[in-house]
């Protein structure tokens, strides 16, 4: 289900996790849960929490592919994103313990709206990201370069 943000329209195509070494984790169980919430929520689906909490959606991490290379006719083009995360601060959930998340790979569909699309709105919040504390590097390939 596309999702717009900022008049661009993103799909998720794929995402692939990874844990610290000596994570005890059922990545069945943590993949399910997330393709379930991705089936019902899209973009707006939550990943992961900081340490602190806060939700982190696919759509929080999204913004990171919009800066550049989404054609102006309005034709899609696939990007992998790779996040590194730093040490202990994003963590998902299975049923009885919080993992920490080490590294995600995540592709996703943009092209831009037409004049219809609109900005998502997120319970009259903003768009924009609140303070990263948890991404340690992240890369964007257009797919095919």
């Amino acid at each position: 289900m596309p999702t717009g943000l900022r008049g661009i329209i993103c799909e998720p195509r794929s995402f692939k996790l990874a844990f610290r070494g000596d994570a005890a984790v059922d990545i069945a169980e943590v993949n399910e849960e997330i393709l379930d919430s991705l089936g019902k929520y899209a973009l707006k689906a939550v990943l992961a929490y900081t340490e602190k909490g806060r939700a982190v959606t696919f759509e929080e991490l999204a913004r990171n592919g919009m800066e550049d290379g989404i054609p102006a006719d309005g034709s899609e083009t696939i990007k992998v994103l790779h996040f590194d995360f730093v040490e202990g601060k994003l963590f998902v959930l299975t049923r009885n313990s919080a993992v920490p998340l080490s590294r995600l790979k995540l592709t996703l569909a943009y092209r831009l709206g037409g004049p219809e699309a609109r900005p998502s709105e997120t319970d009259g919040k903003s768009l924009e990201p609140e303070p990263d504390e948890y991404t340690g590097d992240v890369f964007v390939k257009i797919k095919g370069l």
